[in-house]
């Protein structure tokens, strides 16, 4: 179950079933004014964890994650979100820069070769011209079974691409155009990822959108990369 944390004026922290744009949330309203404010702010994590929350919506730049923490809940990552949408970013990147995708390197920066990093190769390779897999546990054995399977030249680590895709912050930062595909707030070199159907400021939500997607209330047709 998600949770969503709204702050709202006289709310009182109490936990119900709710939609929102067509989901099951469990959603508290807690009023984030006044002197008991993190009183209620407790109230509204405990009922939200009581009520079978896990992973929580809150609103943006929200400042007492340590609180909610404590009650065990913690938030919605859109690492997953983000990942999934990784070959296309590339793509994207590159037209920014004005590199036709047939004549350029995107490398793949980790620490290992996980399916995360396999799917995107396997969905750059009819499109780009070379890829760089950078990865001390498992590059050598993904780039021989891309060479074999498709064909595309996988140059060594130390070379560089005109984008990259970094999958662990440890990574090495070869390439000025990088797209950090990892934690609660990924970097993605000056790429949005948006959902025009949804109301306002939740158009480029990063947390709503995985919940969305996650629950099968987001298609890839209705996010575009601005």
């Amino acid at each position: 179950m998600i949770g969503q944390l709204v702050l709202q004026a006289r709310g009182q922290g109490r936990a119900e079933l709710s939609r929102l744009y067509g989901l099951n949330v469990l959603r508290a309203e807690t009023d984030p004014e006044g002197f008991w404010r993190l009183r209620r702010l407790r109230r509204a994590g405990r009922s939200l964890r009581l009520g079978g929350a896990l992973r929580v919506l809150v609103p943006r730049d929200f400042p007492d994650w340590a609180l909610l923490r404590s009650f065990g809940l913690r938030p919605v990552e859109p690492e997953p979100f983000v990942r999934a949408l990784s070959a296309p970013l590339a793509l994207e990147a590159l037209e920014r820069q004005g590199v036709a995708p047939d004549r350029a390197t995107v490398a793949l920066r980790g620490l290992r070769a996980d399916r995360d990093m396999l799917r995107t190769a396997v969905q750059l390779c009819p499109s780009v011209r070379r890829l760089v897999v950078d990865a001390p546990q498992g590059g050598r054995e993904l780039a021989a079974w891309l060479r074999q399977e498709f064909g595309i030249p996988v140059l060594p680590e130390g070379e560089a691409g005109q984008v990259a895709l970094g999958f662990h912050p440890d990574a090495p930062r070869q390439e000025q155009a990088r797209l950090e595909l990892y934690g609660a707030a990924p970097d993605l070199a000056g790429l949005t990822l948006t959902a025009p159907e949804l109301a306002g400021e939740d158009q480029d939500n990063l947390p709503l959108m995985t919940a969305l997607w996650e629950g099968g209330r987001l298609a890839w047709e209705d996010i575009k990369i601005t």
